[in-house]
């Protein structure tokens, strides 16, 4: 009798909960989380003055996301059977007992609690019944309407939220499409740094040669000037030196001398013209 009456107070009381479920948190192992080094760290952003959207909440940095994810919200509630047994229940009694281990579990569970009178039938046992009953036919009658509604309004802000999220996606894009632009422009500006670097140093050359050769034609012209002007004062002092002596020389010749060097002169000429 008392195993006929928690045979029958087992039946299926929902077929399909209304309430949607939480998804648990996982308990997988830390997975390796990627390096997040910016590669273009330094570089000015080109897109820092443009206004933001501040986030909600922010995560802080002790934050574990990989073992502890966000909770998210379940598109069906989790299989369940007789109506309010989760499957969970069942699965850890098939690795030890097989099948029939949760029923015949749950069927003994309920018949000691019966037969030690640990739980008795009263009055409120039955009104609980009527009213299980009562709920099983709303559920049946209004579950469905009732289940469409909270579909199409979960529906519709999946959707608001997927736009959202796109919106973000797209703006992140565009942001990430500004800065390749500007690295691109960084690098070309790089070039023409680097070309006006050369051509400066092309022009500081070249204005270093101007300046040598300056320099030496000044020197040259300062060093010929010198050479002219030894030249000059050497050739005066030759001319003043031959004059003095010349002067001297003929005011030391009187003229019997002179006229005695004449006759001797003249004599010389006869003579050799006379052996020739």
């Amino acid at each position: 009798m008392l195993s006929r009456l928690a045979t029958r107070a087992a039946q299926p009381l929902i077929s399909r909960p209304a309430v949607l479920g939480i998804r648990q948190a996982s308990s997988e192992p830390a997975k390796t989380v990627t390096s997040d080094v910016d590669p273009y760290a330094g570089l000015e952003d080109p897109i820092s003055k443009v206004p933001r959207i501040v986030p909600l909440k922010t995560e802080g940095p002790e934050r574990d996301l990989v073992n502890f994810p966000r909770p998210v919200v379940k598109q069906h509630p989790d299989p369940v059977r007789l109506g309010f047994l989760p499957e969970e229940w069942f699965d850890i009694f098939y690795k030890k007992t097989g099948v029939s281990g949760p029923y015949v579990f749950g069927a003994s569970f309920l018949t000691y609690l019966l037969s030690k009178e640990i739980y008795v039938l009263e009055h409120n046992f039955y009104n609980g019944i009527s009213f299980v009953m009562i709920l099983m036919i709303l559920h049946h009658k209004l579950g469905p309407s009732i289940a469409k509604l909270t579909d199409k309004e979960i529906d519709q802000w999946l959707a608001d939220t997927r736009e959202f999220e796109d919106s973000e996606k797209k703006q992140i894009r565009e942001n990430i499409k500004e800065i390749h632009a500007y690295l691109s422009n960084l690098d070309v500006f790089k070039d023409l740094a680097a070309a006006r670097r050369e051509t400066a140093a092309a022009a500081l050359e070249a204005t270093y040669r101007e300046w040598s050769n300056t320099a030496y034609t000044e020197a040259k012209k300062r060093l010929d000037y010198q050479l002219e002007l030894t030249n000059v004062e050497r050739r005066i002092s030759q001319k003043n030196m031959s004059s003095w002596i010349t002067e001297n020389v003929m005011k030391s010749i009187t003229p019997t001398q002179e006229a005695e060097t004449l006759k001797k002169c003249i004599s010389d000429l006869k003579s050799l013209s006379a052996s020739a």
